[in-house]
């Protein structure tokens, strides 16, 4: 459809490197630069949705995100707590690459590279 140019991909692609190589960077050290620790985790599961669950003090909030496109949110302790409970089981079911399965670490990044490479 040639909406994007080519020098916007080639900024794109650029962006896509460095976002790789910090949480590349990030998963090797398994924490921030304040010390504080990070997790990544590798599935074998395919979703079509993206979860996420902050919680800090007095706040917690349950985010879903569906192809991209829509989303939703809750504040809910209810659903804060199913949300909660489904991350933690998707958890068991995943590979904790955050300081640890090298190999399998190195070989995701690789394949995330290669993709940003064929763009």
């Amino acid at each position: 459809m040639n909406l994007i140019s080519e020098e916007d991909v080639s900024h794109l692609k650029d962006e896509l490197y460095q976002l790789l190589l910090v949480m590349e960077n990030l998963s090797n050290k398994g924490e921030f630069g304040n010390g504080k620790k990070v997790y990544f985790y590798l599935s074998n599961i395919d979703f079509e949705a993206t979860y996420s669950f902050i919680q800090k003090k007095d706040f917690q909030i349950s985010l879903l995100r569906v192809y991209s496109i829509n989303s939703m949110d809750s504040q809910s302790q209810h659903i804060c707590q199913m949300q909660q409970k489904w991350i933690q089981s998707l958890k068991r079911h995943s590979l904790l690459i955050s300081g640890s399965a090298e190999v399998q670490r190195i070989t995701f990044f690789e394949k995330q590279q290669a993709i940003i490479d064929t763009l």
